[in-house]
């Protein structure tokens, strides 16, 4: 299994209800995931895995994974675990709703790094995707205000991936949570409008 680009995913403990979140870095077939503590994870012959690829989608796998120390100083985590994929059970695609490009600065706030400005790159009913020079992290909840349809909402949205540009900004792909009443109707219609060369 070839994950093409793929920051984040989900580990499942023995009860299918309870997922942890966590960094991981794919390279070709080698997959690496990192741990803050080596109580995070232990070795398994067989666990549930749910890795968020920007290509491919959700990616619902059992894998056989191993606990290491991190030896490699250029990386925060003390701890790694190297991962073998067993089995692929599902692939649910990313792409579910219509994305339109958009080029729109916006003041993003953190829940846990605060204010940092970013620009919007894509967005649909289900997220978006925006650049910032700020580093952000996956799991982290951020807010911004926007205009659709006249009407401005406070949007809130997750990070489920990212990637790291080599100038110094890192990109973000975020799935919306608990849009306010009418916002996804104005988003569908802002999406619909844009795609037609009618947006306002």
């Amino acid at each position: 299994m070839v994950l093409n680009n793929c920051t984040v995913c989900s580990i499942y403990e023995s009860d299918d209800t309870v997922q942890k979140r966590f960094r991981v870095k794919c390279n070709g077939e080698q997959i690496t995931i990192y741990m803050k503590r080596e109580n995070d994870l232990s070795d398994s012959e067989r666990m549930r895995i749910d890795f968020f690829d920007g290509q491919i989608g959700c990616v619902r796998t059992y894998c056989e994974i191993s606990v290491r120390r991190n030896y490699d100083s250029s990386v925060p985590e003390p701890w790694i675990a190297d991962c073998g994929v067993l089995e692929v059970t599902e692939i649910v695609q990313g792409r579910r709703y219509l994305r339109v490009k958009m080029e729109e600065e916006v003041v993003i706030h953190s829940f846990k790094r605060g204010e940092c400005r970013g620009d919007v790159q894509n967005i649909s009913e289900g997220g978006l995707y925006f650049i910032t020079g700020t580093r952000l992290g996956c799991d982290d909840t951020i807010e911004f205000d926007y205009v659709f349809v006249e009407t401005e909402y406070r949007l809130k949205a997750i990070i489920l991936r990212e990637e790291d540009f080599r100038d110094g900004r890192y990109g973000y792909g975020c799935e919306f949570t608990g849009l306010p009443k009418g916002a996804k109707r104005d988003i569908k219609q802002y999406v619909f409008r844009k795609q037609h060369g009618r947006a306002w």
